[in-house]
């Protein structure tokens, strides 16, 4: 009998498309793939970096939010290899991979245009208690830190000798005015 009857040729070609298969799947699972960066540049995990090494990595370059990179496909850990552009200049290097996404982040404003223009004419004439109340109701988050604010103002009043569940501008005033004229400031 001859020997390529006797080879298992359905075998064969079985682990050949399994191993093409897996080929193609790990080649586009990462390889040349575009990546957005979700971090802001403050971030120390923005950092591109020479190497996967905590001693001998050098600090290639800096990302910023959105910035669009390109993942060669190469991991180690928890790092990622990628190429992107840093002042212009092209650079290789690795990133947690944690610092990527395969969509733009939204970057939406804390704060409406329409808020901002609808008060924008009373901005000279400083915050009385009408603009302060407007403040609050428009969102919990300024609402918060207006409370906080209230906070301080009252501490620093009750330090300065004041009452601190009433505070008086012209106890914190006097107060001032005595410290500029002990160091002689005037």
């Amino acid at each position: 009998m001859q020997w390529w009857k006797k080879f298992p040729w359905r075998r064969l070609l079985a682990l050949m498309i399994v191993l093409a298969v897996a080929l193609v799947v790990a080649m586009n699972q990462v390889h040349g793939e575009t990546m957005y960066v979700k971090v802001d540049s403050s971030s120390p995990d923005a950092v591109i970096q020479s190497s996967t090494d905590f001693f001998d990595a050098e600090a290639l370059g800096k990302l910023s939010m959105n910035d669009e990179v390109e993942a060669l496909g190469e991991k180690d850990g928890e790092y990622v290899k990628i190429r992107a552009k840093i002042n212009g200049k092209e650079v290789e290097g690795w990133v947690k991979a944690l610092v990527l996404s395969k969509d733009k982040m939204l970057v939406e404003p804390r704060v409406s245009e329409s808020a901002g223009a609808k008060n924008k004419g009373n901005a000279g004439k400083g915050l009385n208690a009408a603009i302060e109340k407007e403040m609050r109701e428009g969102s919990d988050e300024m609402n918060n830190a207006l409370k906080r604010i209230d906070a301080f103002e009252a501490s620093r009043n009750k330090l300065m000798g004041g009452d601190a569940e009433k505070p008086d501008p012209q106890v914190q005033n006097q107060h001032i005015k005595e410290f500029a004229t002990d160091g002689k400031l005037k």
